[in-house]
């Protein structure tokens, strides 16, 4: 998706532990660091960055979000919350850990995690009907 992002420069070492300014394909980013055996996206700093999807992120701990666009929900922010039916874990979903997002926004994500997180985000659209 990021080779088409108008606007945008693409990321292109997703080695590193900080991007600024740039688009930054989630799924790419977690296979990168698989390679690196890796098996969780940790450690990263965005700054004014367009994370993109598709994907499903998995907060699972010290993410912090500051000022942060969490991305179209037509309206329903209830849209953008998966709840894992599981309470020993997710498939399918990029696990993020001890990252932090200043400014910039996510295109196409979905948020799964904990209910506290989840709560976080649902709070962002107000009351829900």
């Amino acid at each position: 998706m990021t080779d088409q992002t108008p606007g945008w420069k693409v990321a292109e070492d997703l080695t590193v532990d900080h991007f600024s300014g740039v688009a930054v394909s989630l799924f790419d980013l977690y296979r990168e660091r698989l390679r690196q055996g890796q098996s969780v996206v940790s450690g990263i700093t965005f700054e004014n960055c367009r994370i993109e999807g598709p994907a499903v992120m998995l907060v699972i701990g010290g993410c912090h979000f500051h000022g942060v666009d969490f991305g179209s929900a037509g309206g329903d922010i209830r849209t953008l919350v998966l709840r894992p039916a599981s309470p020993n874990g997710v498939v399918g979903a990029i696990p993020v850990r001890d990252c932090t997002f200043r400014g910039g926004h996510l295109f196409g994500i979905g948020y799964t995690g904990g209910e506290s997180f989840l709560n976080q985000i649902l709070a962002l659209g107000g009351p829900t009907q």
